[in-house]
């Protein structure tokens, strides 16, 4: 399968990733700001415009934009079996400002009207696309409330199967912060095959995501980094780099110890080939 890692069309962070089978159907991750709709649309669009399985992983507009303002769009040209998604509680705080909880609204109300079709998913819950296993990790928990917004992410473990073996397997993990990621460790302390992968895509576009703890438990090879080049240099001003508010050198040296190969999307799309792992540009 070939795993493409969006570029961003805008200043603004976010993440979007497809997913091509062998047999060309697509698996599509978030997708990013409204503003990166037209470079998602364009990839999909030459990998056969269809999307079998768009998995959400939770309500921030760097990662929902394009699925919201297709579903707030009459453009017919792309076709879409499935969407899985987790909602917020209805009773849901946010300890994020206010803003954050705008898109969670914003998410809630799109889900409500959109033409294509939706499942709640629920964790345990498999898909399988050719002979790539979408399985949930983990859910919305009910009980971490008031919780960030970012800790509404859904984990999903994506793995390409070959007769029956374990070819590469890929572990999203959205925007989970440091209480998402303890959950999630303690959800498969009995289990911990279950978190490891092949590949991992970076909480937090790489910075104030999860700690340390869930990376060495996942134990992958290659890290997907949805960061731009001035998240990716703790850079807020040009002339001035490293000198950002942000973690990301913190745990680019974690990345670096656990001897992963990054993989990164901060000048072009790039695309990562499990049949020969290596990475081109798109």
């Amino acid at each position: 399968m070939k795993i493409i890692l969006l570029h961003n069309s805008t200043h603004s962070q976010m993440m979007g990733m497809i997913i091509v089978t062998g047999n060309g159907r697509i698996i599509t991750i978030d997708g990013g700001t409204k503003g990166d709709k037209d470079e998602f649309k364009r990839i999909v669009c030459e990998n056969g415009s269809k999307i079998d399985l768009w998995l959400l992983t939770h309500p921030h507009a760097d990662h929902h934009g394009v699925f919201v303002d297709m579903s707030n769009s009459l453009d017919t040209d792309i076709k879409i079996d499935k969407v899985c998604y987790c909602p917020a509680a209805d009773d849901y705080i946010t300890t994020d400002p206010d803003f954050h909880a705008v898109d969670v609204n914003i998410i809630k109300e799109t889900m409500a009207q959109t033409r294509y079709p939706v499942q709640i998913v629920k964790k345990g819950d498999i898909f399988n696309i050719d002979n790539v296993k979408v399985e949930v990790l983990r859910v919305v928990n009910p009980n971490l409330n008031p919780c960030s917004v970012n800790d509404l992410s859904v984990v999903y473990s994506i793995t390409e199967m070959v007769d029956g073996i374990c070819k590469f397997k890929l572990m999203i993990l959205g925007d989970m912060s440091v209480p998402g990621g303890k959950e999630l460790l303690e959800l498969y302390k009995d289990n911990p095959d279950a978190l490891r992968a092949d590949g991992v895509q970076m909480a937090h576009h790489g910075q104030g995501g999860v700690s340390r703890e869930v990376y060495v438990a996942i134990d992958a090879k290659y890290a997907f980094w949805p960061t731009p080049d001035w998240l990716w240099t703790n850079t807020i001003n040009k002339d001035e780099p490293g000198q950002g508010p942000w973690q990301t050198l913190i745990v680019r040296k974690w990345m670096e110890d656990l001897n992963t190969t990054a993989i990164t999307a901060m000048e072009k799309h790039v695309v990562f080939d499990t049949d020969i792992m290596t990475v081109t540009n798109l």
